[in-house]
């Protein structure tokens, strides 16, 4: 027989408290291991086999590269300002001269 975990288990295995369990499993269940529904329960259960083979997944050797190590990778250099242009940027780009921020 299979070891069935509840969310105060599941909660103290994955260090998150026990309601921010509930509200992933309502929210965004891709962030937890498979649930485990039993019929006509609404009790939320995990078996134990499948919470350890989901935290299996995330070991690895290598740690996740990181968003500035990917863009230094590709070169990828931004030109564009961010947010709203400047009245006098609009006034420019709407007479046709060109705007170099």
């Amino acid at each position: 027989m299979e070891t069935l975990l509840s969310v105060e288990q599941l909660a103290a295995v994955l260090h998150k408290s026990p309601a921010s369990i509930r509200s992933d499993a309502s929210r965004k269940p891709a962030s937890l291991p498979p649930i485990c529904r039993l019929p006509e329960t609404k009790r939320l259960l995990w078996r134990r086999p499948d919470v350890d083979a989901w935290l299996a997944s995330f070991v690895g050797g290598k740690s996740a590269p990181s968003l500035v190590d990917s863009a230094q990778q590709l070169n990828v250099v931004s030109t564009n300002k961010r947010g709203r242009p400047t009245k006098s940027e609009q006034v420019r780009r709407a007479r046709g001269t060109e705007v170099h921020r």
